[in-house]
């Protein structure tokens, strides 16, 4: 498995996060709203993707974490996990059914934190 495809899922799902909810009707997902207006989502993630969800919980250890990788990756391989890390989160946006603009915005936010992670400008 390539070392880098566990933070670029996990930077996918902030990015996704940062769009909106997903669909309440998506039998792996679940959203429960609080009278507060706040609400919890629950994902049921095959036993594969755990690491990945785990790295979800805590994103800002997994920015570090890529950040620290970064020290070994060639140039090119840091451009190739920004590329995946911007197709991987528009993907997941447009499985969750979001519109154009959360695609793109999903996309953007998505390669601006691997940029950031990475030290790329």
């Amino acid at each position: 498995m390539n070392p880098w495809l566990l933070p670029v899922a996990a930077l996918s799902m902030v990015a996704l996060a940062a769009c909106g909810d997903a669909p309440d009707n998506d039998a792996a997902a679940t959203v429960q709203r609080q009278p507060d207006g706040s609400a919890t989502m629950q994902i049921q993630v095959p036993e594969s993707m755990v690491p990945a969800a785990e790295a979800i919980a805590n994103p800002q250890q997994t920015l570090n974490n890529l950040g620290s990788q970064a020290a070994t990756m060639t140039e090119q391989a840091k451009r190739d996990t920004v590329v995946n890390a911007r197709r991987a989160a528009e993907a997941g946006a447009r499985a969750l059914g979001q519109t154009e603009a959360e695609i793109t915005q999903a996309g953007d936010v998505a390669e601006r934190s691997t940029r950031d992670a990475l030290g790329l400008r």
